[in-house]
């Protein structure tokens, strides 16, 4: 039984044009194309692989990093060395965003000791220039968001 290419992305939650891209990249082809109508139709065997391609999304592999990975030119060990890669490019950003937020957290720990009102703009870009001394888009970017 072959699904119409809505049909198959109603039933597993993803858009149309999502795997419209998928089939235009390669990443993903129907089953069949009505050569008159050009209708895509799926086999439900393919959600498999189309759930393959959703959870290498959600760790943060990019559409043509799911297409090498799920190659069957790649080996065990290959495979196994992407995914090494990835936790560790995760972990770096995840340091970065640890370090934002320790850096937002005295910005917010600077204004409620200050005792500034919301409204006095000039502390706000006073309180901004504690954290952002050296990046002067930064601090007006920042001045803005607590001027706000």
């Amino acid at each position: 039984m072959k699904l119409k290419i809505g049909e198959f992305a109603a039933f597993c939650d993803i858009s149309v044009p999502a795997l419209r891209l998928y089939d235009r990249i390669g990443l993903l082809k129907p089953a069949s194309v009505d050569p008159e109508t050009g209708y895509r139709y799926y086999d439900p065997e393919q959600i498999r692989a189309l759930n393959a391609i959703l959870s290498y999304k959600k760790l943060g592999f990019s559409l043509q990093e799911i297409k090498e990975l799920l190659s069957e030119k790649l080996t065990a060990a290959a495979l196994i060395q992407k995914l090494c890669d990835k936790q560790r490019e995760n972990s770096r950003k995840s340091d970065v965003c640890r370090y934002h937020n320790e850096t937002i957290q005295s910005i917010l720990d600077a204004y409620q000791a200050s005792g500034i009102l919301e409204n006095d703009q000039n502390a706000a870009l006073r309180l901004s220039r504690i954290a952002c001394l050296e990046n002067e888009s930064l601090e007006h970017e920042l001045s803005q968001i607590l001027w706000l």
